[in-house]
């Protein structure tokens, strides 16, 4: 615990102690070679996957999208609540407390 300037208390948590807890190692878990832009961006949900197939038209891959900064999808056409999201998503992705979940459900 610290004192800030205004005496109030701060707890720092530790990085590494917060990513154990988040990370997790299950089967439904892609990496950035198994998944693509349109999978990745419908995994995130909350109105993102209705601009799946615009993005995914310019941004050819998972690691590209992950590079990409928030004028480009501006540039693209997506709103601004959606570029938040997709920011934030990606952000959680590289530290590796958030991976998209891909179903793999089999067509008949």
């Amino acid at each position: 615990m610290a004192m800030n300037a205004s005496g109030r208390t701060l707890c720092f948590l530790s990085t590494r102690l917060f990513k154990s807890s988040f990370a997790s190692s299950s089967s439904s878990s892609a990496s950035v070679g198994e998944i693509g832009v349109q999978d990745f961006l419908k995994a995130v949900g909350n109105g993102v996957e209705s601009h799946a197939d615009k993005v995914s038209q310019a941004i050819d891959s998972v690691s590209t999208l992950l590079q990409t900064r928030s004028g480009k999808l501006k540039g693209l056409g997506v709103p601004c609540k959606q570029r938040k999201m997709i920011l934030r998503y990606t952000e959680k992705y590289r530290q590796g407390v958030w991976r998209p979940k891909v179903s793999t459900k089999k067509k008949e």
